[in-house]
């Protein structure tokens, strides 16, 4: 499948791709072997032809891999295609960062849907609370949400987002029927509060400020050696923190974490320029594998735009000064048990990276999520509770 002879007439009525257009009034062109194709975005409306400010370009055997149904894993979104040269803008590199929900859209226009499957989804029976935490950002009154009973899983989001990516753990599985989920925002995060006497836009993190900020919320909310389950940035996190503090935490699932992390950050991540509350979901949705259920895709899509400015790419900042090298002595067969799980579709941490984590930490598993990308916990959470309570029952058995 190579793209339409008239792109216009073929997107023109997909509501999903209108409704991200209103506002906008950009000419971009898509173009395979035969040549390009302008479209003028206005407002809403999709016309045909114009003066293209950007054109992204693809070989006919790169877009029938792109606009399959079911993509293969690194074909699921044009931004890895970029990275690795399989794909290239022309024009005006401005334009596109501002632009890129619109791409991604007419990407999934031309894309057969995925129907997924019927959700019935059980009450969400969280307990929210505010504990108030004197971390090594100073004082902040931090947000936390409980569900369930049992043996406790103190849950991180990803970088740049809060504990609602957690909610479909409670509303699409059974896990707090065993399980305490215990899901935090961080200072700055969510609905937690900035660093009192701190500039709202000045936030910064480090590894480990992130770690002594979990022991200061699991001593904060009364957390008896909670399990740590953290993903991407969060997937790090909870690795430095069995390394430095094996006796608080009784063990760890990391996901989408590998032994460093570099190359996350571009200039648009901040610029003032480019709207963050596009850019930053647009930077991240294409890490999720399509076929996961859109109401969770799209949760993740929210979630990343309700975040406040800046946040997200000073998390990014302070991941990337993650470096297993400095923490891995402190790891031995008698620590607590790291299980690593890694979703497939994911190409910013892809699964060899996680492996390689897996490999170098004495008392650790691996584990492989075909069908699922960056944000296993919040893409697909019934499919991930399979791959979550396998890796904490190898926790709660190794010791």
């Amino acid at each position: 499948m190579t793209l339409p002879a008239n792109l216009a007439a073929a997107c023109r009525d997909d509501m999903r791709l209108r409704t991200a257009a209103r506002g906008a009034d950009v000419t971009l062109a898509l173009a395979d072997e035969r040549g390009a194709q302008a479209i003028r975005v206005r407002d809403g409306e999709i016309l045909a032809g114009g003066e293209p400010a950007f054109t992204l370009r693809l070989g006919d055997a790169e877009w029938a891999a792109l606009l399959e149904d079911a993509p293969e894993p690194g074909w699921q979104h044009v931004l890895p295609m970029l990275r690795d040269g399989r794909a290239r803008v022309d024009g005006d590199a401005l334009a596109f960062d501002q632009h890129l929900h619109l791409v991604r859209r007419l990407v999934e226009a031309l894309r057969p849907a995925c129907a997924g499957a019927p959700r019935h989804p059980r009450p969400l029976s969280l307990r929210g609370e505010y504990v108030r935490i004197d971390g090594p950002l100073g004082t902040s009154d931090v947000y936390v949400e409980r569900a369930g009973e049992g043996p406790q899983l103190l849950c991180l989001a990803t970088a740049g987002s809060d504990s609602s990516q957690y909610h479909g753990l409670v509303t699409d599985t059974d896990l707090t029927d065993r399980f305490e989920l215990v899901a935090v925002d961080l200072p700055w995060h969510g609905k937690s509060t900035p660093v009192a006497g701190v500039d709202p836009a000045g936030y910064r993190l480090d590894p480990e400020a992130y770690t002594r900020t979990i022991v200061a919320i699991a001593d904060a909310a009364g957390l008896e050696r909670p399990i740590l389950v953290g993903p991407s940035m969060a997937g790090a996190a909870v690795v430095r923190a069995i390394a430095t503090h094996p006796s608080r935490f009784r063990g760890a699932v990391s996901c989408q974490a590998g032994p460093s992390v570099r190359g996350r950050r571009t200039a648009a991540l901040r610029s003032p320029l480019v709207n963050q509350a596009l850019h930053v979901p647009e930077w991240t949705y294409g890490l999720m594998n399509p076929a996961s259920p859109i109401e969770h895709r799209d949760r993740v899509w929210w979630g990343y735009s309700s975040g406040a400015f800046g946040v997200y790419e000073a998390d990014i900042a302070g991941y990337e000064q993650w470096d297993l090298d400095e923490v891995v002595h402190l790891l031995d067969a008698d620590s607590p048990h790291i299980a690593v799980l890694s979703g497939a579709f994911d190409t910013s941490v892809p699964p060899e990276q996680s492996r390689a984590l897996a490999d170098r930490i004495p008392n650790a598993s691996f584990e492989l999520m075909p069908e699922l990308g960056h944000f296993p916990h919040a893409e697909d959470p019934a499919c991930f509770a399979r791959y979550l309570e396998r890796g904490v029952a190898r926790i709660l058995s190794a010791r």
